[in-house]
């Protein structure tokens, strides 16, 4: 389990850009009762976690944050099977060296307490946004309106990590991975709006995993919405779909898809 960073993982922090705008990815999972003896005793997981972001907004006057995707975690389609989570958060800081401050200084310190009671695992990723892509808050703001209108509207999280050499045989042959990838998004993007009713809010690189397992990290992450969890599954089984899949076959040596359902307006 994963809820605290090593000394390693705030090294890689701290040799940072600090002046690069960032992106950080949460995932959680909440103890069934929070932990004693850090503030929030009598409290759910769910609730100490609540107290925790209670605490963090007391605070963005001196280390603004943005969380512009927040969702509660409802499935997670690739990945291990013991691996679950309750909440995926992303939360845009205008750099490294806001963020850096804020966790090094002696309020967060005191705040993180309640982190601490509520989290049983988790993982923090430092993302920057793809600069094709742009601005995140934008992206979200203009995505289609009928996918606020479908019926259970979801987005899917995508966490992956690269091929160095594309797999043989799945049509991208003497491609790198990254190039791979590229041409599996490329050819989702070809498709109808029918065909692939999906639609790009966030595309960013994976930097570094601050809190999580040493050996885990991500080259790209998407967060992409649908409709519904209906049309995600009417498009991943489908005959046109079916031409674009072994892209992404050749491209990912590991990856994780999680749906998510929006918990607020960001």
């Amino acid at each position: 389990m994963h809820v605290t960073r090593t000394d390693e993982q705030w090294k890689l922090l701290n040799e940072a850009d600090p002046d690069v705008p960032i992106v950080m990815l949460n995932l959680i999972r909440f103890r069934e009762t929070a932990l004693h003896g850090h503030g929030c005793d009598g409290m759910s997981g769910k609730e100490a976690y609540a107290e925790y972001g209670r605490r963090l907004r007391a605070l963005a006057a001196h280390f603004p944050g943005r969380p512009f995707w927040v969702g509660d975690a409802a499935r997670t389609y690739i990945g291990p099977d013991d691996e679950t989570w309750d909440l995926v958060l992303c939360v845009g800081y205008e750099s490294v060296s806001i963020f850096r401050d804020m966790l090094a200084s002696e309020p967060y310190q005191q705040a993180a307490q309640a982190r601490t009671a509520a989290v049983a695992d988790s993982r923090l990723v430092l993302m920057h946004e793809t600069a094709n892509v742009g601005d995140a808050m934008k992206q979200w703001a203009a995505r289609p309106a009928e996918a606020d209108r479908a019926q259970d509207p979801i987005v899917m999280l995508n966490l992956i990590r690269y091929q160095d050499t594309a797999l043989a045989g799945h049509t991208c042959d003497g491609m790198t991975g990254e190039a791979a990838y590229a041409e599996y998004i490329r050819r989702l993007q070809a498709m109808s709006s029918h065909d692939f009713p999906g639609n790009i809010i966030w595309d960013g690189e994976g930097q570094t995993t601050i809190i999580g397992p040493a050996d885990e990290s991500w080259d790209r992450i998407l967060l992409i919405a649908y409709p519904s969890t209906a049309d995600f599954r009417r498009m991943a089984n489908s005959d046109i779909y079916a031409t674009a899949g072994p892209a992404r076959t050749a491209a990912v040596l590991d990856s994780r898809l999680i749906l998510t359902h929006q918990k607020f307006p960001c």
